[in-house]
């Protein structure tokens, strides 16, 4: 049988709980548990009828299909086919697919094999295959489905009404970050910048010699900073292309005071790349709030962008900034000594970094 290359390729795809791999003849008699499952028939609001002799011709042609991507969810600690999960309906002007699981019966629900063969399968297709988006439809009812999707990145993007159900439409798109504002920590609000409101805000920290020491930039006027937030790439507050920044003011929960500002640099959609940085007014430094806003940032990248892998770059005189992503697990991944000119002088540069299983590990 002629080997598909290109987009649609068959790839085994590895988790911790399953494995995504090509559907074979061998898989017939488990879809067909699948397909005449009520309870799965139900929550998809399938209604076509199939034979044994139609299940297995359809997963005999799988291999061969180069249209579609069709992967047999398989759960490792059996080693049993569990579902299956699909990318189709390739649009090439908008370069999305549709999105489709289903698992074998009541016996494989609420064990996150669902969940996982989702992610696996969503990175596989934003990533490798490239797509800008995936969308999928799941029925109003079925709020178990919704949530996992939601989990795995998902928003819902329109409703609509089919045959007598209510459906809604949702879609994951290879970059984007829009945060529900403000992003809520213990102690911490971090909210987007206003160009009006906040020049006095941002002006009261990047007035100070101590706080610019290490930053690209010298001590700025008032003047200054309200003409840089003019620009409204300084003000962004949503990604939806590779090469976005977003900068967030970081305000004190109990009295609402500004304490400092975040960034957060999305380098590489298909690296999966992004980049922090943070700034603290002197006032409120040795408190947490630096560490804590920047742990704010990484659930933003790993969370929301689906980033693969966060950096950090600093001064090497910089030791409190190293001791805040030192704190959120980041290692020191490279050292350029006298590798950057920087304020009249050679500055050696650290970079730190982490890794998205590494996060979620810790």
């Amino acid at each position: 049988m002629t080997e598909v290359r290109g987009r649609w390729r068959k790839p085994v795809l590895t988790g911790e709980h399953v494995v995504l791999r090509p559907i074979t003849a061998e898989d017939a008699e488990a879809m067909w548990e699948e397909v005449t499952d009520p309870e799965g028939n139900d929550l998809t609001a399938t209604t076509a009828d199939f034979t044994r002799a139609q299940v297995a011709s359809w997963c005999a042609s799988r291999t061969a299909q180069d249209e579609r991507l069709d992967l047999a969810v398989v759960d490792t600690a059996t080693g049993e086919y569990a579902g299956e999960a699909v990318l189709n309906e390739y649009d090439a002007e908008r370069n999305s697919a549709n999105f489709r699981i289903a698992l074998r019966g009541p016996a494989w629900y609420g064990r996150g094999l669902g969940t996982e063969a989702t992610r696996l399968l969503v990175e596989h297709g934003l990533r490798t295959v490239g797509l800008d988006f995936i969308t999928l439809g799941v029925l109003a009812r079925n709020p178990r489905a919704r949530r996992a999707y939601a989990t795995a990145g998902f928003r819902e993007t329109s409703r609509f009404v089919e045959d007598g159900e209510d459906w809604v439409e949702m879609t994951i798109a290879r970059s984007w970050l829009s945060p529900d504002y403000p992003v809520l920590t213990e102690r911490l609000a971090l909210r987007p910048l206003h160009p009006e409101k906040d020049v006095d805000t941002i002006h009261s920290w990047r007035s100070l010699p101590e706080v610019c020491r290490y930053t690209p930039f010298d001590p700025q006027s008032r003047e200054a900073i309200a003409e840089r937030l003019t620009d409204p790439e300084r003000t962004r507050s949503v990604i939806d292309a590779e090469g976005q920044v977003i900068s967030l003011v970081v305000e004190r929960r109990d009295t609402g005071q500004p304490v400092g500002d975040v960034v957060l640099f999305w380098h590489s959609a298909a690296d999966g790349h992004a980049e922090i940085g943070y700034e603290l007014h002197p006032d409120h430094a040795g408190q947490g709030f630096a560490t804590e806003a920047a742990e704010a940032l990484l659930r933003l990248a790993f969370d929301g962008l689906r980033a693969h892998r966060v950096s950090a770059r600093m001064d090497q005189r910089n030791t409190a900034s190293a001791a805040v992503v030192g704190r959120l697990g980041m290692r020191l991944e490279a050292t350029y000594v006298e590798g950057e000119w920087f304020k009249g002088e050679w500055s050696t540069l650290l970079v730190f970094g982490l890794l998205e299983h590494e996060w979620r590990g810790a």
